[in-house]
């Protein structure tokens, strides 16, 4: 049965069946296998030997818009009604909460968009929720100058495991740029400066800028520029828990989206593509600026072509998660990957108050101190 056959028998029905038991095998971060959670038993995910993600010709793609092929499992799509997020889950689950806006998913399930491309690759989770769990509980209780209460909140047992959509590029950037470029100089010159209330003179070293015209050129290859393929204010908090290793991926297989989400793509690959280009432009204008000859420069003017440009279509992993303090929301990540977090946490008003007015006190204390001294 060749690769796409089976991607849709096992969409199809039960999903993973364990051997053993007839239960329901997920993937298990820990274990780097499936578990059944019924009877422990472990089943490897067959690999492909020699696996490397393809990179596809990016505007012939474009041109192309071939046909979607979904994920090659079953899932659910739930939406958010307060916030909008759309997430695809496992059949039947019924206990998510947003992982943005902690409200309760309550539009009924609907089967998802069948416009969805199928990645080629993924990074599988290697985190587990216990995991994340607990660097959420070590990171939540840091800071002195957060509430002291603040340890024993949050609602850890509704942290959603979600793979995220992503796309990288490959592109060669061809810049051309012109700027003026600025050397420091020093002369000598006469300052009026301001002593017991007289005007005196002295000499003193001024730094100068002579200008000169500049230009040049440069060339770099761009190699796996991710961006993921969402936006809006969930983008703020995915980036700050950069970067994933992609060395680390593997030949797409659905099982292991098994007991994991799939949060939906906001964007389509031309505007992804869009963002990815732009970061690669002002990358080529810093590479520039750095170029320019002399000790500072103004009015740099950069032109950069692309080419060679190809693209992957990917998932990652990331847990997602928020608690509510004192009725406010505040959304944490985990990456399912490396474990790096980020979060949002309130700040202690009465704990701030009494820094500063302690920092107050000591500052007078010594102006009273210096001028006693005196």
């Amino acid at each position: 049965m060749d690769d796409q056959k089976k991607d849709q028998a096992v969409g199809e029905g039960d999903h993973f069946p364990c051997p053993s038991c007839g239960g329901q095998l997920e993937w298990n971060p820990s274990k780097q296998e499936m578990k059944c959670p019924f009877c422990d038993s472990l089943i490897p995910v067959p690999q492909k030997e020699g696996f490397k993600a393809e990179e596809h010709d990016l505007l012939k793609f474009l041109e192309e818009h071939p046909k979607a092929e979904g994920y090659g499992v079953q899932l659910e799509q739930l939406s958010c009604k307060q916030c909008g997020a759309t997430v695809q889950v496992p059949p039947g689950r019924r206990d998510l909460v947003c992982p943005f806006c902690a409200s309760t998913y309550v539009i009924e399930a609907q089967a998802p968009s069948p416009e969805v491309l199928k990645p080629e690759s993924l990074v599988a989770f290697k985190v587990d929720k216990e995991e994340s769990q607990n660097k959420f509980k070590a990171w939540l209780g840091t800071g002195w100058f957060r509430p002291n209460d603040l340890k024993n909140l949050g609602r850890l047992d509704k942290v959603v495991g979600l793979y995220l959509p992503f796309f990288t590029f490959d592109a060669l950037a061809r810049s051309l740029w012109n700027a003026m470029a600025g050397f420091y100089y020093y002369v000598t010159e006469r300052v009026a400066v301001q002593k017991d209330g007289r005007t005196e003179y002295e000499e003193r070293q001024v730094q100068k800028v002579r200008w000169e015209p500049a230009s040049g050129q440069r060339s770099d290859q761009y190699t796996d520029v991710l961006v993921p393929a969402v936006q809006h204010e969930r983008l703020n908090l995915i980036t700050r828990v950069y970067p994933y290793d992609l060395k680390g991926l593997v030949a797409y297989d659905p099982r292991y989206l098994a007991g994991f989400g799939i949060l939906n793509a906001d964007m389509p690959l031309k505007v992804v593509y869009e963002v990815a280009k732009r970061n690669m432009e002002e990358d080529q204008v810093t590479r520039c600026g750095g170029d320019v000859p002399g000790d500072t420069h103004k009015d740099l003017a950069v032109k950069t072509e692309l080419s060679e440009q190809t693209f992957k279509h990917l998932i990652c992993p990331l847990w997602i998660g928020s608690f509510k303090y004192k009725g406010k929301v505040f959304p944490f990540v985990v990456n399912g990957q490396t474990g790096a977090l980020y979060g949002e946490k309130p700040w202690s008003i009465v704990k701030i108050t009494f820094a500063l007015l302690g920092a107050a006190a000591l500052l007078i204390l010594l102006f009273w101190l210096f001028h006693k001294g005196g």
